[in-house]
């Protein structure tokens, strides 16, 4: 999955996410409430509100270029890595 951090975040639209404790007291999931895609998360130990790139209305600012990969050890082999990032401690 493709994710962006925000420090403040306006959900437009008919609703915010509906959210769902996966960790508890350490992260949160949140899903569209109509069709259950996930769209943003929370984590206790991230700063920021996670958002599924592919959840916003316009992904095309360079400012949503890829700038860390994790779990590469598990990506399939066919899927190129993305330039110029690096590598994340997480996986």
């Amino acid at each position: 999955m493709w994710w962006v951090g925000f420090e403040t975040v306006t959900w437009t639209g008919e609703s915010e996410p509906t959210w769902y404790e996966t960790l508890e007291g350490e992260a949160k999931r949140g899903f569209c409430p109509h069709c259950g895609s996930r769209h943003a998360a929370i984590d206790s130990d991230v700063p920021e509100l996670g958002i599924v790139v592919t959840a916003l209305d316009d992904a095309s600012g360079a400012d949503l270029d890829p700038v860390n990969l994790s779990f590469c050890d598990n990506a399939v082999r066919w899927l190129p890595q993305a330039p110029d990032t690096q590598n994340s401690p997480v996986g």
